[in-house]
């Protein structure tokens, strides 16, 4: 199988526009890099179904990228095989210490548990989340600080977008039992089920709609997402999470912060925001 290549440089405070323009393409994940000595700029790579056109997924994104506004520097395109793919970015995936003594581990990277870390392995074929970006960081970090208040034998906690099932790996080190992770992408929920059996981790796993397909009550969620969907989900988050309970937002990127501050305001009481890099990350109550 081949892959059309598609990289984008362009400011970092459009890091989310782009990536949102990108989700139109691909259900492969996107790539981040800095750009050497431009700590301003960022390199953005998608890899696309070469069934499509590349010459016109080009032509669409720098006519959608000229209508908002977006500077970019370059936008790069090439067909990859399948080889060459995987190792165009599993190259960049290293182990990660998510939190202190737990260690997010790539299946095909090597690591040296001399320290006798707790090691959660990620395999990941089509999907990126492997904890090295600022958001899952802080989503876990939150994770930690408010589940220690909590009887976690009678804790449920949802992870929204759940992806390659990070979050919910990481939840069960901190001693959730009951864990839900929903995503409306069949691929993402795929990854998570087969990382959560490989870490001999119980969890449910749920492809599809949170305001129809998961009919529970959690008393922590968590939705590491972006701006757009938080946008259309807040509302629905607040009717599946209990009245004391506890929610944990990211993907909140500097340009779009006012934005989406009017939507988390109108429901929603801010307990807590960390700020990481150019990204937010709330933990909040609802009113």
């Amino acid at each position: 199988m081949q892959w059309i290549e598609i990289s984008i440089v362009c400011e970092r405070v459009a890091t989310d526009e782009v990536t949102t323009l990108f989700d139109d393409y691909t259900d492969n994940g996107i790539i981040e890099e800095d750009v050497e000595d431009q700590p301003n700029l960022i390199k953005l790579t998608m890899y696309a179904d070469p069934s499509l056109d590349m010459d016109m997924i080009k032509a669409d994104l720098e006519k959608r990228l000229t209508e908002d506004n977006i500077k970019i520097i370059s936008i790069d395109t090439d067909i990859l095989d399948e080889s060459t793919w995987l190792n165009s970015w599993q190259q960049y995936i290293e182990p990660t210490e998510i939190l202190p003594n737990i260690v997010i581990k790539p299946a095909w990277q090597e690591y040296d548990n001399a320290d006798n870390k707790t090691i959660i392995e990620i395999d990941s074929d089509i999907s990126f989340g492997t904890g090295s970006h600022e958001t899952t960081r802080t989503c876990a970090e939150l994770l930690k600080v408010y589940s220690e208040y909590m009887n976690l034998d009678k804790v449920t906690c949802l992870d929204i977008g759940t992806g390659t099932g990070i979050l919910l790996l990481v939840a069960a080190h901190l001693g959730i039992k009951k864990l839900v992770g929903i995503d409306i992408e069949e691929y993402a929920a795929n990854q998570a089920k087969i990382n959560c059996e490989n870490n001999q981790i119980r969890a449910e796993i749920i492809c599809g709609d949170l305001d129809t397909d998961f009919n529970e009550i959690a008393q922590l969620i968590v939705a590491n997402l972006t701006v757009d969907p938080l946008k259309i989900l807040l509302p629905q988050i607040g009717r599946k999470l209990d009245d004391q309970g506890i929610l944990i937002i990211s993907g909140i990127i500097d340009d779009r912060y006012d934005e989406i501050m009017p939507y988390i305001k109108k429901d929603w009481h801010i307990i807590e925001e960390r700020v990481a890099g150019s990204w937010h990350t709330f933990a909040l109550k609802k009113r």
